[in-house]
């Protein structure tokens, strides 16, 4: 009686079909890390424009507050370009309803006298005051401002209507001091630039000179990393990985035109234009996100218009 045999593979059926498996293998390991490719460029394609619209989100709330409680003449919004051809926008609103007048030079170890009952004040010819007309002997209500002190509030902005000059001081507090005739003074600490409100003569056109209190917020690009500086503070990282940075600011008319930078620049007597031109920003960002061959470029655009570029002075 014949015992039943089964037969084996052969060698070429095997070898056949271990190509087969690894061809199998192949298109799904393939296929895996393709898939795995396009899952992590789009997750850094993702977390590119995250990054850049929460950032013009920041950026769209700061264009539509500036300007806030300031006139015309103060530069509450200001745009230039850095080297790298990226843009340095500056923002400032007003944290107080009214500036007070600087009424004798700058600087000064005691702070700065608020209105004319101060060593500085003399009569001219004529009988004419040595200081602006709103340096009055008259006592300032000092009383928001000893408030927001009190509470922390104490970015304090010097600044020169005649040139546009301005210079960021730390408020520490208030004096007034005198019985009939009250000699006022707010006192700061840091550096301050040169300030002079007094005329050499009667016929001498004035130099208006202000303290603000403010809130001041400037972008700008370094090291490929969008910067925020407030209030005259050393700036810090905002953003990585920023490529570039634009605010193009177009002036009202039909059509709206783009503005020459710096914005608002000077008129020709060297006074700061008027800001309030100003009928909307074009903001653009430029960012990188993922690494390798999973690195992906994003730009996100918005045409922001401050609100208060419409309001009375």
């Amino acid at each position: 009686m014949k015992t039943a045999h089964t037969q084996g593979l052969t060698i070429l059926e095997l070898l056949v079909g271990m190509l087969l498996l690894m061809i199998i293998l192949g298109v799904v390991l393939t296929t895996t890390i393709s898939t795995m490719g396009l899952y992590r460029k789009d997750q850094s394609r993702i977390g590119a424009n995250r990054n850049s619209r929460s950032t013009l989100d920041i950026v769209n709330s700061d264009i539509r507050q500036a300007g806030e409680r300031l006139n015309s003449d103060f530069p509450a919004i200001q745009v230039s370009q850095d080297g790298s051809g990226n843009s340095v926008l500056t923002l400032r609103r007003g944290l107080l309803d009214s500036p007070l007048p600087v009424c004798a030079p700058l600087p000064n170890v005691l702070g700065a006298y608020v209105n004319a009952n101060n060593p500085a004040a003399a009569l001219l010819s004529g009988g004419v005051s040595n200081l602006p007309a709103a340096c009055s002997t008259g006592t300032q209500d000092l009383s928001a401002w000893i408030a927001q002190i009190a509470a922390g509030v104490v970015s304090g902005y010097v600044f020169d209507t005649t040139d546009g000059r301005g210079s960021h001081v730390t408020l520490t507090g208030t004096s007034t001091s005198g019985a009939l005739l009250k000699t006022q003074v707010v006192q700061f600490t840091g550096t301050v630039s040169a300030f002079n409100p007094v005329k050499p003569t009667a016929a001498s056109p004035e130099r208006d000179i202000r303290l603000y209190l403010i809130e001041e917020r400037q972008y700008s690009v370094a090291a490929g990393r969008l910067m925020l500086g407030v209030s005259g503070k050393a700036a810090q990282a905002a953003t990585p990985r920023v490529v570039s940075f634009k605010a193009v600011p177009y002036l009202k008319g039909t059509p709206p035109t783009v503005a020459a930078l710096p914005f608002p620049g000077v008129d020709g007597t060297g006074k700061p234009k008027n800001w309030k031109n100003l009928a909307y920003l074009d903001v653009s960002m430029t960012v990188t996100e993922g690494s390798g061959t999973n690195t992906v470029q994003r730009t996100i655009s918005q045409r922001l218009t401050p609100r208060n570029t419409s309001s009375s002075e």
